[in-house]
């Protein structure tokens, strides 16, 4: 959705668009935040949760990174940039056995 809001003239799209974009970031973290809960024993929750906070506090570092490319290439230029970047993260960890086999050549050492 942020691919597509980047590229959006309308106001009303654009506000569509960032709403649906939110509604799918909410479900999702809530959803890592379940799967996060169940999957570690009692005394690990807390410990896990420090960590999931730790992941957030670079947020701060791409968003001054973000001001810095607005400034630079534009705003939608920026966006796509940040959004395919992280579309493409995204592919690599859920295909990555099959796009960097431990068995392959190159991988032996």
């Amino acid at each position: 959705m942020l691919l597509v809001f980047a590229q959006i003239k309308t106001l009303s799209a654009a506000m569509a668009c960032l709403m649906l974009a939110g509604i799918s970031q909410s479900m999702s973290m809530i959803a890592i935040a379940v799967i996060l809960m169940r999957s570690a024993s009692g005394p690990f929750r807390g410990r896990v949760m420090g960590v999931r906070m730790m992941v957030i506090y670079g947020l701060p570092l791409g968003l001054l990174a973000a001001g810095s490319l607005i400034d630079l290439i534009g705003f939608a230029a920026t966006v796509t940039l940040y959004a395919g970047t992280g579309l493409m993260l995204a592919i690599a960890m859920h295909w990555r056995d099959d796009l960097w086999p431990l068995h392959a050549p190159a991988n032996a050492r």
